[in-house]
């Protein structure tokens, strides 16, 4: 299917759309024998000999309409594809059939897909269109998106804009992490939940191991495994409260990661690099690499997040539900332990805020400079002894909060715990900056739509004789006065000699430095052996054709 799209011809895509609807078929009929991914067959029950498994599903859910269910959310994502892809290809093929069509009354010349894309990029209302014209513009004055689902989403929340989208290759990742992100969580809900109970036997050894003495260990030990059974709710509760949680915490970061993708790019379109780091021509093989791993990167680190996520809110919600059920002593202790520590930093914070307002800095914080030296040393030479022993306190707050920062940041590419000065040690981050740089590169807004410009300029007048004259004249003009553009065409980029000399000798200082007029002889000159060597001026007239520029 993906190669008949590529290839994008009537006859492929008919017979991928053929293909894809005899697969759906033979999968509806397939899914309406009522297999079971979690009962075995006869023939694996002879080979696994896993009674113990049959027992403990059959127990739990039974043979009646739970497993219809289960099997049904199981393959909605399935289905979902399926359906999308079945009547997506249709369409193309209708699509592609009007096409012909009218190329056939028009006897127009075929295009390729990306020349199609130019000849959209030149539309009034294209993105790239909308942006060139709001180039300019405050978010104040630029008229407002007509999107329904722009008037639904406030823009506190987002703001939907209309000279801007994302690639397809964006829509796909996440479609592909959704799903992912779905079928765990339907797994993790069907296979563990007959499970509960263990579960709740591993871990009340491990709490009367942690907080009670060994006696009192071995003497509830019996009770503990059998009241376990009866008992599931106490793990029950935080195990959805977990799912949930790691859930809705995912979501929320890979949702926030999507509008972060486009605040960078645009940042970058700007030349605003704030955020991102600058991008260096001898890190191309890093960026080409960390593009490549993107997608992958993406998806195994939102998956590793969601479980990190699991792990730490079952083992709080459970730990804080065992504390004030069963245990209140051990949690008025804590409170206890933790409340005179915590109101200490706090009333030291907001006294420092207090003193360093009114007393030291000058005219209540609107000037930077202390009012009161001496006092000031003063109460520097005695809080260093307190704030030593609060920064003992700090210390294991800033391990915590890295801990949890880093687990919850765990789908957030763009996001480095290493910080900016280390950030290049980290992989995740440095596929999100290869990724960033490439469609910075090949989907610049001002650059697709200049180059869609050029190209329905020249298609439109490809047959005229004289236009290719004008043309050149245009592209001589084009490159005297953007000489950045020179070192970027096709017949300097193949030249294996003069190449290197004469990418040396734009960089040097002396041609950086040149007058304007030094400055506009030698790129005459450069255009004049250009135009000389690939024979689009002879060598006699090319001083008088090349001085009227």
């Amino acid at each position: 299917m993906l190669a008949a799209v590529y290839i994008d011809t009537i006859f492929t895509l008919t017979c991928a759309t053929i293909y894809t609807w005899l697969y759906f078929i033979i999968t509806v009929l397939h899914q309406g024998y009522c297999p079971n991914s979690y009962y075995p067959t006869e023939s694996d029950y002879q080979t696994t000999n896993s009674s113990l498994d049959i027992i403990k599903y059959l127990s739990y859910y039974g043979t009646g309409s739970n497993l219809i269910a289960i099997q049904l959310c199981i393959d909605i994502p399935r289905y979902l594809c399926l359906a999308y892809v079945s009547i997506r290809l249709p369409m193309m093929v209708i699509n592609k059939i009007r096409q012909y069509r009218c190329n056939k009354e028009r006897y127009e010349l075929k295009h390729t897909q990306e020349e199609q894309a130019f000849f959209i990029a030149v539309q009034p209302y294209s993105v790239e269109t909308l942006y060139v014209r709001n180039l300019f513009r405050s978010a104040n004055i630029r008229s407002p998106s007509r999107s329904f689902i722009a008037r639904l989403v406030p823009k506190s929340i987002y703001e939907w804009r209309d000279d801007f989208r994302f690639s397809s290759r964006i829509f796909c990742i996440y479609a592909a992490l959704f799903l992912v992100l779905f079928v765990i969580t339907i797994k993790l809900i069907v296979e563990e939940l007959p499970n509960l109970p263990y579960w709740q036997i591993m871990i009340e050894r491990l709490t009367d191991f942690i907080y009670v003495n060994s006696i009192d260990s071995q003497a509830n030990a019996s009770q503990n495994q059998i009241s376990s059974t009866s008992s599931v709710s106490t793990v029950k509760v935080p195990f959805f409260i977990a799912v949930f949680t790691a859930l809705i915490i995912t979501v929320v970061q890979i949702v926030v990661l999507l509008t972060s993708i486009r605040r960078h790019l645009l940042q970058i379109f700007r030349g605003n690099y704030t955020e991102i780091p600058k991008r260096d021509n001898l890190k191309n093989l890093l960026y080409a690499t960390g593009n490549l791993h993107f997608a992958g990167f993406f998806i195994g680190y939102a998956v590793w997040g969601y479980i990190l996520c699991f792990i730490l809110a079952f083992f709080i919600s459970y730990f804080f539900g065992k504390l004030i059920e069963n245990n209140e002593k051990l949690f008025r202790q804590i409170l206890t332990e933790s409340i005179p520590v915590s109101l200490l930093s706090i009333f030291k914070v907001y006294l420092n805020l207090f003193v360093a307002k009114y007393i030291f800095l000058q005219q209540r914080n609107q000037i930077l400079a202390i009012n009161n030296h001496r006092v000031s040393m003063i109460l520097l030479y005695f809080n260093f002894f307190l704030d030593a022993f609060l920064g003992l306190a700090a210390s294991f707050t800033r391990i915590t909060n890295s801990f949890l920062t880093t687990i919850i940041y765990m789908a957030r590419l763009d996001y480095s715990p290493l910080g900016r000065q280390l950030d290049y040690g980290d992989a995740g981050f440095l596929a999100y900056l290869g990724f960033i740089q490439m469609e910075a590169i090949h989907r610049n807004p001002i650059m697709l739509a200049f180059v869609s410009i050029l190209l329905v300029h020249q298609r439109t007048k490809q047959s005229n004789r004289s236009s290719k004259t004008r043309q050149k004249w245009r592209l001589a003009l084009l490159l005297i006065h953007n000489p950045s553009l020179i070192i970027m065409r096709k017949a300097i980029l193949t030249r294996k000699e003069g190449n290197l000399a004469f990418l040396h000798m734009m960089k040097t200082s002396e041609f950086e430095h040149l007058t304007n007029v030094n400055f506009e002889n030698a790129l005459k000159a450069i255009l004049r052996r250009e135009y000389v060597v690939h024979k689009h001026i002879s060598l006699n007239n090319s001083d008088t054709i090349v001085s009227r520029l």
